[in-house]
């Protein structure tokens, strides 16, 4: 995340002064690290989970829901709460209160991109 800030001050301070042209930069430089991130796991299911979280903060039977009805199957109660937990130990995620959030709202907009 510091690099893309880094990248991002750095570009608004030689020459390109158009903000939504930076928040673009670093949404794209988000999305590669989050496909780099969730392609060195195991599960594809962590792109569908953040897509969720991407739109916004979700309850955990909301992203079941969701999950369940994009792969068009059950998925268990066990099997989410993993995924969920592992998001959480990487700082991507975090619970707030009985909804589950992407942390930076960089990243939430990388993640509508998955």
């Amino acid at each position: 995340m510091y690099v893309i800030f880094t990248r991002a001050y750095s570009y608004a301070v030689n020459g390109i002064p158009d903000f939504d042209r930076i928040k673009g930069m670093a949404v794209d430089l988000a999305r590669g690290e989050l496909l780099n991130l969730i392609g060195n796991l195991r599960s594809s299911r962590y792109r569908v989970v953040l897509r969720i979280l991407g739109e916004g903060p979700a309850t955990w039977r909301v992203i079941k829901n969701r999950l369940e009805v994009i792969e068009g199957r059950y998925v268990s109660d066990t099997v989410l709460s993993n995924l969920l937990s592992t998001l959480i130990k990487m700082s991507i995620i975090e619970r707030r209160n009985d909804e589950y959030a992407i942390i930076d709202p960089i990243y939430a907009a990388a993640a509508r991109t998955l």
